[in-house]
């Protein structure tokens, strides 16, 4: 075997997807792949069939899930035995918890077999230093991931150059040597045939009104309260009749949660389309796409959004930066508040979008290829 590569969970989201792609694009140069994956929480949306439809050898670890607990000793157990068993050359871990578990496995196997070490790679699609915990826990896993970039890692894979410049450089992760900056892949064939009318069909949205929408699981650090009193403040600034939708799934409480906080906020026009699998019906029903997150790698629905050229306001965090240019020259940046957003919104209905929208479309085609990502990390591979 080659490569083990091992992710926290196949839900929703872009990770999922990135290493389907990724690792469908390796076994066609050749290297011999298993992904290794925990399983959904039963409130999250399953994206396993993403990779079995790619063809990619895939393997549940049935101990992984997605909150901390005493079944983490198990899984670490269950992935230490598939590397014994696997014998691969490279471990390649992502996202937080599975960099955690795997490479710890993976350390231990290399100081009771020194004479067959394992190579560690691991990719940061966002990271938990802030937005997710309290201070004492961002604190404790700072720690943890300085130590693992120190001993159990030969290679640090960031998404994007402000990404890279945090965790390097300002949360002193990992030796320069280590890092290499990787941009992610997306398959954009989706936006050629663009489905304009389901979506809207479905939540009931006349083909000729304007919408707003976020799209992306529904969890905190994804920030949907801020999108919701954005439309509040919206609603006083202009007398405009727009749609706006949340795109994504989450828990039922959860859900009704953010239903009754729209109530509270007494917005119009909003509504709740749930998960939805099929991209050309959700940029098909998009004017406009909002990102409200606290903190980003790179969000794969910006990139999408640019392939389908749809114009984009996000808050200014991580990753986001980077993709938008400077002076706003793909997408327009919000500060974290709903006013600042509710103008911007303002502003895109009011502008001619044409030349921001090509620019973001070229630049999306020209660097988020999925060749790109594969020739890449196939060539950070040989090098290890």
């Amino acid at each position: 075997m080659d490569v083990v590569r091992l992710i926290a969970r196949l839900n929703v989201g872009g990770p999922a997807k990135h290493v389907a792609w990724l690792s469908s694009g390796l076994q066609k140069k050749s290297w011999t792949h298993k992904l290794l994956h925990g399983v959904i929480d039963k409130d999250e949306d399953d994206l396993s069939f993403f990779s079995n439809d790619l063809g990619v050898d895939c393997l549940e670890v049935n101990s992984l899930e997605k909150d901390i607990s005493l079944k983490d000793i198990k899984a670490f157990l269950q992935v230490l035995l598939i590397l014994h068993k696997n014998n691969p050359k490279i471990l390649h871990t992502h996202t937080s918890k599975a960099g955690f578990l795997g490479r710890f496995a993976a350390l231990f196997l290399n100081i009771v077999k020194p004479w067959n070490k394992i190579k560690i790679v691991h990719t940061f699609h966002g990271h938990t230093f802030h937005g997710y915990f309290s201070p004492k826990k961002e604190k404790l896993f700072l720690m943890i991931e300085r130590f693992l970039a120190r001993y159990a890692s030969d290679a640090i894979i960031t998404i994007s150059k402000q990404q890279q410049l945090e965790i390097r450089d300002n949360f002193l992760v990992g030796h320069s040597k280590k890092h290499h900056m990787i941009s992610l892949g997306i398959d954009t064939h989706f936006a050629n045939n663009l489905d304009k009318k389901s979506l809207k069909s479905k939540l009931n949205i006349s083909e000729n009104k304007k919408v707003f929408g976020i799209v992306g699981r529904i969890a905190p650090i994804k920030n949907h309260k801020l999108f919701i009193e954005s439309i509040s403040e919206f609603q006083k600034l202009s007398n405009e009749e727009v749609s706006f939708v949340i795109i994504g799934g989450c828990s039922n409480s959860d859900m009704q949660a953010l239903i009754d906080y729209a109530f509270e906020k007494k917005v119009k026009s909003l509504k709740f389309a749930g998960n939805v699998n099929t991209p050309e019906e959700i940029y098909g029903a998009l004017d406009y796409l909002v990102l409200t997150s606290k903190n980003e790698g790179t969000p794969v629905s910006i990139l999408e959004a640019f392939a389908s050229k749809i114009p984009v306001v996000s808050t200014s965090v991580g990753g986001v930066v980077d993709i938008v240019g400077l002076q706003n020259e793909r997408a327009l940046l919000a500060k974290q508040d709903a006013k600042d957003l509710a103008k911007q919104y303002k502003t895109l209905l009011n502008e001619d979008p044409s030349i921001r929208v090509e620019k973001a479309y070229i630049y999306v085609k020209e660097n988020y290829s999925i060749d790109n990502l594969v020739n890449k990390v196939d060539q950070l591979y040989k090098s290890l």
